[in-house]
């Protein structure tokens, strides 16, 4: 042959390529023992990969020595890394990189094995590593244990040097979009000295070569039988072999006389139980057409002059119908029987809307709560990220003759372009809680760092209260060239603009913007905003915009600015950790000027208690517990979720004045238990005990105090006092002094049958020869539960009594006197304590 002349350098490639299929032999061997959920990926795989490729690309198709050599060593390499010997110190390394971090954060959320959700992170960490590793495998060393001298993949030096980081870069390439392969692989590499110039080499061809012989080794071979039972896996794994462990060889399909059609038959019939491994192979032939639709588009849209491949489609992916002809099923029949929402518009707008917040709900608050949410979550993902980092939200109203526009504004993290046109508009996921978290900011998922937003919804709000919305943002390390654009015109619309320009009302200094066009009437001035109480004669509140803004944020750490129509902005809210007059912040969230002077009274009264309420070094609140009697609507206390108030409307003091984390419970943010644990909120409460005490209590305090310890899960038994009447006269008394006058006289507990609580709407008044226990107002603290005829420990009036008169060394017996009272319940039962000796 007349390129003989070349015969030693194809007999270099030739030695070199077979040195290195040795040697990587040996590393993916440990592929199974680490991964045994894999199907296949040792060596058999890899050399497959040959003839699948050359039934993709056709028997003509152009691939010099040198192209081949490539080729062949990206396929060595591709699934190289899906062990850890293929990274710097092993199982250690892998699990010091903040992949590995994060999937175990993510994986320990549900699994409580920590040795199980080791595992779990170890498999999801090399998956999502291998193909980055890969990159750098042909420059990776290992030592040799008897010479200690260094050990390659690729032996030649020479072939390593030139041609080991292209090699890397196109096997990591099987797992980058086809849009990266052409962006960032070169068009062309040329030769290496002393071979032939027309042997230069094209990655882009090859890597494209590889990602679709790659997804079309689908078969048997990969998923063999004795393995199969061998192994005895499950879950997902198991549904992946099951899928492969039913079918043929990839063919071309001899039908089309042009060979460019592929086809993939099944050996065996998929049984109704097998079902999902069916729709797993359906699925993965998709992709394998879509590869393959992709890198002929590529090929096709280059200047250089590639051919493209000779397959273009797979046979019977137009429906799972015309799929079983192939993959066939036994006992039931595939179809696109899909669940499938007709009007997603309308569900969006349902379930983000009014139907969540309720038809009454203040939609103002609503929008503003959970956009000022979503800044705080960017916010706080920054400081994780940038540990200098401090932040702002800044909220802004526009009042023209066209309406009111609402800017919130905050310079978090930014969305890149995947994250504004993927998690932000897919409804019902979070970002913060998707995969594509841990691609975008390794390491934040196993931090610190804890987003209140948990459902994907609270965006959809904004929708209730603009007919126009605007989202631009940008990456917070990015420049302006890389702020986009969101615009739902005409509201809610799943299919918005996206535009790639920066608003004129966009500054430099921030990350995210959301502007929003109001409604009529959802913001009736930008001066006032009505603050409703729902206690029968009690008068609405109507308070500044700034005022009502600042009670939504009441309890934030990060500060917040305010700004109308373009007036200088000014910081209404403080990182309340940073704030340094707590006795300005409660007046200014409770709207104390708006209300009596005895609300702002009872501020400067009892602001010396007010104390953080800390776990683990995190404030879960900042409160003093209230002695007050009045239950009326006072606006002291506020439940907060994530720093953010529940609601700026209908709140007293009753319990306590100030605000308590609470645990997000639904979409909605209204609060469940709270964010701190029982001992923390114990270690508060009782601190506000020791100083209630220096102060000195009268009966009635302690009698209040009593009431709000239980509220709180906090034994109020050796403090408590209890109101009763006794000889027609009321009194406050110890549950020692109780215990002990049982011993003498009934304690009467009025209740209905319908009811394990005492009556606090019960018209008895008084029990001659007996004392009454008379509530002062509805609480927990009224529970009569019991279970096998003994008080359920729960803090309650009962409760308490029942453990003191033990305690005290005496025998309780309970007994109900039916019928002594009437009640807007209806007729009043007695539950009746006396003790013996």
């Amino acid at each position: 042959m007349n390129d003989d002349i070349y015969k030693e350098k194809r007999d270099e490639l030739r030695i070199s390529f077979i040195k290195f299929r040795d040697n990587a032999t040996h590393l993916v061997s440990q592929i199974s023992s680490i991964l045994p959920g894999l199907t296949q990926h040792d060596i058999s795989h890899l050399d497959a990969l040959w003839e699948v490729a050359d039934l993709i690309c056709g028997d003509d198709y152009p691939l010099n020595p040198l192209e081949a050599f490539v080729f062949g060593g990206a396929v060595l390499l591709h699934d190289s890394a899906l062990c850890f010997e293929a990274y710097d110190n092993g199982i250690e390394g892998i699990r010091q990189t903040d992949i590995w971090k994060d999937s175990y954060a993510s994986v320990s959320e549900n699994v409580t094995d920590v040795a199980e959700a080791e595992k779990i992170a170890d498999f999801s960490a090399l998956r999502a590593l291998h193909a980055h590793q890969a990159e750098s495998l042909t420059e990776k060393s290992w030592v040799d244990p008897e010479t200690k001298s260094p050990l390659f993949l690729l032996e030649n030096n020479t072939l390593r040097k030139h041609l080991g980081k292209l090699i890397g870069q196109i096997a990591a390439s099987h797992h980058w979009s086809i849009e990266d392969v052409a962006s960032k692989l070169p068009n062309q590499v040329n030769v290496l000295p002393g071979f032939p110039r027309d042997w230069r080499i094209d990655p882009i061809k090859i890597a494209c070569m590889v990602r679709c012989a790659d997804a079309a080794h689908i078969d048997n071979e990969r998923a063999p039988d004795f393995l199969h039972a061998l192994i005895k896996r499950r879950g997902i794994s198991y549904t992946h072999w099951q899928a492969q462990n039913k079918l043929a060889s990839v063919d071309l399909d001899q039908s089309d006389n042009t060979n460019s059609t592929l086809l993939f038959t099944s050996t065996h019939r998929f049984l109704e139980n097998e079902s999902e491994a069916w729709w797993v192979v359906y699925d993965t032939i998709n992709m394998i057409e879509q590869e393959i639709r992709s890198s002929n588009a590529l090929l096709e849209s280059r200047q250089v002059e590639t051919p493209q491949f000779q397959v273009k489609r797979v046979k019977g992916v137009e429906s799972p119908e015309l799929m079983s002809k192939y993959v066939q099923t036994e006992g039931w029949n595939p179809c696109m029987a899909e669940v499938h929402v007709g009007n997603m518009e309308n569900l969006v707008s349902s379930l983000g809307g009014e139907k969540l917040y309720g038809a009454g709900c203040d939609k103002f608050e609503v929008i503003l709560r959970e956009l000022i949410q979503n800044s705080r979550d960017s916010i706080h993902a920054r400081r994780e990220i940038d540990k200098d980092f401090i932040g702002q939200i800044t909220v802004r109203l526009i009042s023209d003759d066209n309406g009111v526009c609402l800017y919130i504004e905050d310079n978090g993290v930014g969305m890149s372009l995947r994250v504004l046109t993927g998690p932000l508009l897919d409804f019902g996921t979070s970002f913060w809680t998707s995969s594509l978290v841990q691609s975008e900011f390794p390491g934040l998922r196993s931090s610190k760092f804890k987003s209140v937003g948990q459902f994907g919804i609270g965006f959809y709000s904004v929708f209730m209260g603009a007919d126009k919305v605007r989202v631009s943002s940008k990456p917070w390390n990015g420049g302006s060239s890389d702020v986009r654009q969101l615009n739902f015109n005409n509201g809610l619309s799943l299919r918005p603009l996206l535009k790639h320009e920066i608003p004129e009302d966009f500054n430099s200094n921030i990350s995210t913007q959301i502007k929003l066009n109001l409604k009529e009437g959802i913001l009736e001035s930008t001066d006032k905003v009505l603050i409703k109480r729902n206690q029968m004669r009690a008068e609405d509140l109507e308070v500044s915009v700034e005022d009502y803004i600042s009670s939504i944020c009441a309890a934030l750490d990060v500060s917040v600015y305010f700004s109308v129509n373009d007036s200088n902005c000014i910081e209404i809210h403080k990182d309340i950790k940073n704030e340094t007059d707590y006795s300005d912040w409660l007046k200014r969230i409770s709207y104390s000027k708006y209300q009596p002077q005895t609300v702002e009274n009872y501020i400067t009264t009892n602001i010396h208690r007010l104390r953080p309420i800390i776990d683990n070094d995190q404030w879960h609140g900042l409160a003093a517990i209230s002695v007050a009697p009045t239950t009326e609507q006072n606006f002291l206390s506020l439940n907060a979720v994530g720093g953010l108030n529940s609601s700026v409307h209908h709140r007293s003091g009753e319990h306590y004045m100030g605000y308590i984390d609470r645990l997000p419970q639904s979409a909605k943010r209204e609060g469940k238990g709270y964010s701190a644990s029982d001992e923390a909120i114990k270690t508060w409460a009782l601190e506000q005990v020791e100083l209630l005490k220096k102060e000195g209590m009268q009966p009635l305090d302690k009698c209040i105090l009593a009431y709000n310890l239980c509220y709180f899960g906090v034994d109020p038994i050796d403090i408590g006092y209890v109101f009763v009447i006794r000889n027609d006269m009321p009194e406050f008394l110890s549950f020692k002094e109780l215990a002990d006058l049982s011993l003498v006289e009934d304690i009467v507990f009025v209740k209905t049958d319908l009811m394990e609580h005492i009556d606090s709407h019960s018209q008895i008044n008084s029990l001659p020869g007996q004392t009454l226990i008379k509530p002062l107002r509805n609480s927990n603290f009224l529970s009569l539960k019991m279970e096998e005829g003994i008080p359920v420990k729960n803090y309650s009036i009962l409760d308490c009594l029942y453990r003191e008169i033990v305690q005290s060394g005496y025998e309780p017996s309970f007994s109900v006197e039916k019928n002594i009272g009437q009640s807007f319940m209806g007729m009043n039962d007695g539950l009746v304590i006396r003790s013996t000796k």
